[in-house]
């Protein structure tokens, strides 16, 4: 005997289209941001605390008043690195819908910079007048990696475009 073939009933919201990532990249672009930016704030006052020479410049200062600006540019270097990797997965997972990644991407890049500079200066020797203590003196800084998610969505999406426009009959 032959069986028949039943229908298939779907009970609920229909299957989504797209990728895996669809309904967890924004939530991951925004907290996976900010946990990294913990990271990044410890990998920051790591490599700060004491610059090394490629970080103040050649020849080599003796001088503790070049700190600062060594420190903001080694904080500027980590955070946009982190915000083109962010960027990258917004262009590769977002899909159809790029608007939702982007934005948590862009929320999430704020408060991981904030997170960095917190963890970075809350970290020891916490005294102000220590030529060790890390901070960032330059708060524009902490805008570097929303910047470099904005930017590279912005660039890869305009190039994308048009590309699309020529070479259209």
């Amino acid at each position: 005997m032959k069986q028949r073939a039943r229908p298939v009933v779907l009970d609920g919201p229909p299957p989504r289209v797209g990728t895996p990532w669809a309904g967890r990249l924004p939530f991951v672009l925004l907290f996976g941001q900010a946990v990294l930016g913990l990271l990044v704030g410890l990998v920051w006052w790591l490599l700060t605390r004491e610059p090394a020479p490629w970080t103040v410049g050649e020849p080599v200062v003796t001088s503790t008043a070049v700190y600062p600006m060594a420190r903001d540019g080694v904080f500027t270097v980590l955070t946009g690195l982190v915000g083109l990797a962010a960027g990258v997965l917004v262009l590769a997972r977002s899909g159809e819908r790029p608007l939702p990644p982007f934005g948590a991407a862009s929320a999430g890049a704020l408060a991981g910079a904030l997170l960095a500079a917190g963890v970075g200066s809350a970290l020891p020797p916490t005294a102000g007048d220590d030529a060790a203590h890390v901070t960032v003196h330059a708060w524009a800084v902490v805008l570097v990696q929303p910047f470099v998610v904005a930017a590279v969505v912005a660039v890869v999406t305009l190039v994308r475009s048009l590309l699309e426009w020529v070479d259209r009959p």
